[in-house]
């Protein structure tokens, strides 16, 4: 592993994207959002992603400086045309219209039309939180992103599917980020690239056969994921089905045709002052939180964390130590940077 800075990195996803036609803001906004990702602890949604977004750049699937605009709209909802620009930038957009139209009308629901991957969804929700407001947030993926078959089956017909949650206190936001697969694909490449096997119950070969082992689930040909909930994976399969529904239904885009649009990204908006208030709210769910934390551990477990806490926690850890990076994800950037025609 090498580790770096997370100023470095950011340099790093600057420089990058930027040679690939981005302007110096939108570039700034993916950096920081992959640089955050990789400080959490989620490296699936971090770095590694630079390669994926400077080639998708490069052959045209991704166009930076694309405008991103609304092409329908109500006072409380709206439907955006990403235009395939970067999807932390047009997901960006997507939070500041969501928190305007809740900010004027209580509530709000925004959803996209040709949109890249947004990488780590639950930052979306927790913008809006950090505002004021309650916030959901769904993203589903085109048909060439189905690795996830529904229950019973044994061919991917859904994406992994995350949803996300976040709620303001008097602190920190109460975050819920999850995918309703049993495991994010981008794990599974993460443990590819570190040699390590896939948890059991995640992944299916080709054939339908579980294993662990990340090579026979890229193939070819692939295998595919399980939803989460093992024996009770038709939850998982439910919850998916809900964030398809809402995340690319909504907008328009069929599910069963391939686009060359990446996700589909559904946020709403809730505003609390329709409601109790916003600094009740606040106070209800920083007491909720205590209320959660004061609790004796079970045996085997040291303490109760709130979602999001241990994301929080990795944070501070990587800002004063830096962000391990696989040596073969390191060796990936700077290949592509090469193409791009910079030396790392």
């Amino acid at each position: 592993m090498k580790t770096f800075t997370a100023d470095y990195m950011r340099q790093v996803g600057v420089t990058l994207l930027t040679a690939c036609g981005a302007s110096p803001e939108e570039a700034a906004i993916v950096a920081d959002e992959l640089v955050e990702a990789s400080l959490m602890g989620l490296d699936s949604h971090g770095i590694m992603r630079y390669v994926q977004y400077t080639e998708d750049a490069l052959s045209g699937k991704i166009r930076p400086g694309a405008p991103i605009r609304i092409v329908k709209e109500t006072d409380n909802t709206a439907i955006v045309d990403a235009g395939s620009n970067f999807g932390p930038v047009s997901a960006t957009r997507m939070v500041e219209i969501a928190c305007d139209k809740a900010e004027r009308h209580s509530l709000s629901c925004v959803v996209s039309q040709n949109g890249q991957h947004v990488g780590r969804l639950g930052s979306y929700a927790t913008k809006c939180a950090l505002r004021g407001f309650v916030a959901l947030a769904v993203v589903n993926s085109s048909k060439h992103g189905h690795w996830v078959v529904p229950w019973g089956g044994r061919e991917g017909r859904l994406a992994t599917n995350p949803l996300a949650f976040a709620a303001p206190t008097q602190g920190r936001p109460i975050v819920l980020d999850m995918s309703t697969a049993a495991i994010a694909e981008g794990k599974i490449r993460v443990l590819r690239q570190m040699g390590k096997p896939v948890p059991p119950g995640c992944i299916l070969t080709a054939e339908g056969t579980p294993t662990t082992d990340p090579n026979l689930f890229y193939g070819p040909p692939h295998g595919s994921i399980l939803p989460f909930g093992a024996q009770s994976g038709y939850k998982g399969f439910g919850l998916s089905l809900m964030v398809e529904i809402l995340g690319g239904l909504l907008a328009g885009m069929a599910t069963s045709q391939d686009h060359p649009y990446g996700n589909g990204l559904c946020i709403l908006a809730i505003n609390p002052d329709a409601f109790c208030g916003r600094e009740q709210f606040a106070a209800l769910t920083e007491d909720l939180k205590a209320y959660m934390l004061n609790t004796l551990p079970a045996p085997g477990y040291e303490r109760v964390v709130m979602p999001g806490q241990l994301d929080d926690e990795m944070r501070e850890k990587r800002l004063r130590e830096g962000i391990p990076v696989a040596e073969n994800t390191w060796d990936a950037i700077v290949a592509v940077s090469h193409k791009v025609g910079l030396s790392l």
